[in-house]
């Protein structure tokens, strides 16, 4: 029988037998000793995991046994971020999660056979879902004990119950993405993300996030875990749990948010244009790593992408209850000719030429430094060349030559480099081309994506075998600048702006830069 992940807005009641049955099953698997594979503490390090500040939320005992340093090596610290391996790796994660949880149960006396790990559908278009469910917030289970599914240390935004903000939760477009793997310098970001070796976060270099990871992934971490209020944000102990990605595993939320990516993968490929990468090197995985996991009876499984490819495959065994609109943004060179179409009627015959592959990125603008980001609004400015904003103007603007080149017209990215922060709790609304003194409030046709801090500290430090180059984020920004081609009616864009508006508290204290802004153009 195919297990059914289903959305847990559509369960029903909050403590629904799904979710009531989730909630006993934690609490069993958090009695277990850290060194039992089976356990909460082991399947969390397996992320990640600091093991002083385990010590100091009490998720570790002062003199505890360990598992061994071999152990330690093979399962410990696995995740993949900023990486192809991104996806492949946290579904092999939450199948062998999935697959303990559900023996649990059974030895619970629950229903085994048909439960599945629900998943956190945050709908934008729907604003009930954007909160926390609420059997992760409530302290007590209906028979009055102690609710393994609650964490104190998840602050969101500030006090009260967590509500995400839609900015944070879209999805939609990251999904229209039409290639999973990143270009050579991220631009694209591509859905899943660059390729690579095995990457943990913080070694190597700057890569960036796959679209997916960025939004929402990133965000939801961030805007959950938030930083405890009036609270120095630089001690990793006033953090949420799902701030920093070496706790993040240990709040239950983790995983039904790990769901909901994991949905969104089978989502993107919905459509029929979207193909999963068919490199070797992605589908045999690292060379010099292997990924391992931990099965119900103590023994493991390895894996590689190629093996997470079939969720109804007998690994991994589950579908979704449903999948998000995956449906490919009209192209936009189609769009452009639609307009002419009455006018030029020749051009016709050219809408069903094939579009050319993936072509290589230009730098058309850069800023002229650091930006150092607070506690208030920051801007910096892009200067574009006007060669190049020129070529961006006229692919954007319809024409029979755009018809006889069979080419799509330019795509546009922000990219933002070199993101450092001793502190993993921020996020900021970035946007593009605000007037001086604009209110970013009325304007959210220019808001390019959030910059989350997920991770950020470990990759700013230089010591463990971190790069120390910080973060790299990619936000498309084209439907924003072709717009302001049509509204300043000129191909003349000399120059950007760009704000950060924080959306969290943050301090000097800190340490937030962005290294370098600059705008890129994708194509012929």
């Amino acid at each position: 029988m195919t297990h059914v992940r289903k959305d847990i807005s559509k369960l029903g009641a909050e403590w629904n037998p799904t979710v009531l049955w989730y909630a006993k099953a934690v609490g069993a698997m958090q009695q277990r000793a850290v060194t039992d594979v089976t356990s909460w503490r082991f399947l969390g390090a397996m992320h990640g995991v600091w093991p002083q500040l385990w010590t100091a939320f009490g998720y570790l005992k002062a003199g505890e046994k360990l598992p061994t340093a071999a152990v330690q090596a093979r399962y410990w610290k696995q995740c993949q971020h900023q990486s192809w391996y991104f996806l492949p790796w946290h579904r092999g994660y939450l199948a062998a999660f999935e697959a303990i949880v559900r023996k649990t149960i059974h030895d619970l006396g629950g229903p085994a056979d048909d439960w599945a790990l629900p998943y956190w559908n945050y709908d934008p278009a729907h604003a009930a879902t954007l909160a926390l469910p609420a059997a992760f917030a409530a302290a007590k289970l209906p028979d009055g004990s102690a609710n393994p599914l609650f964490v104190a240390r998840r602050y969101g935004h500030g006090p009260g119950k967590i509500k995400l903000r839609p900015v944070e939760a879209t999805a939609v477009a990251t999904l229209k993405d039409g290639h999973f793997t990143g270009g050579s310098d991220g631009v694209p970001p591509g859905f899943g993300g660059p390729q690579g070796a095995f990457h943990h976060g913080g070694e190597n270099d700057q890569a960036p996030s796959g679209g997916v990871e960025s939004q929402p992934h990133n965000n939801v971490h961030v805007a959950v875990g938030g930083q405890a209020p009036n609270a120095d944000p630089n001690d990793p102990r006033n953090l949420g749990l799902m701030t920093n990605p070496d706790t993040a595993a240990l709040d239950p939320i983790f995983w039904v948010h790990h769901a909901n990516i994991d949905r969104l993968w089978e989502s993107w490929l919905s459509n029929p244009a979207h193909k999963n990468p068919t490199d070797a090197t992605w589908l045999k995985g690292p060379a010099d790593r292997v990924f391992a996991m931990p099965k119900p009876d103590g023994g493991e499984f390895t894996f590689t992408a190629k093996d997470m490819l079939d969720t109804k495959a007998p690994l991994l065994d589950y579908t979704y209850q449903a999948l998000a609109a995956a449906a490919a943004a009209p192209s936009r060179r189609t769009e452009r000719l639609n307009a002419l179409s009455a006018q030029l009627p020749a051009i016709a015959a050219f809408m069903e030429a094939p579009v050319a592959q993936q072509p290589q990125s230009e730098v058309i603008g850069k800023n002229d430094g650091a930006v150092q980001l607070s506690g208030d609004a920051v801007e910096t400015e892009v200067r574009l060349d006007p060669a190049a904003t020129a070529k961006v103007a006229g692919s954007f603007a319809p024409s029979p030559a755009l018809a006889a080149a069979a080419s799509e017209p330019d795509r546009v990215f922000l990219k933002l480099e070199n993101i450092r922060s001793v502190s993993d709790a921020g996020l900021f609304d970035v946007y593009v081309g605000l007037p001086a003194g604009a209110d970013p409030e009325q304007h959210p046709e220019l808001l390019a994506g959030v910059l989350s801090l997920f991770g950020v500290s470990k990759a700013s430090r230089t010591d463990g075998g971190h790069s120390g180059n910080g973060l790299t984020q990619v936000l498309e920004i084209t439907p924003i600048v072709d717009a302001l081609h049509l509204q300043h009616d000129s191909p003349d864009l000399d120059r950007l702006r760009v704000r950060f508006v924080p959306r969290t508290a943050v301090t000097d204290a800190q340490k937030v830069s962005v290294g370098a802004v600059s705008v890129l153009r994708l194509g012929a």
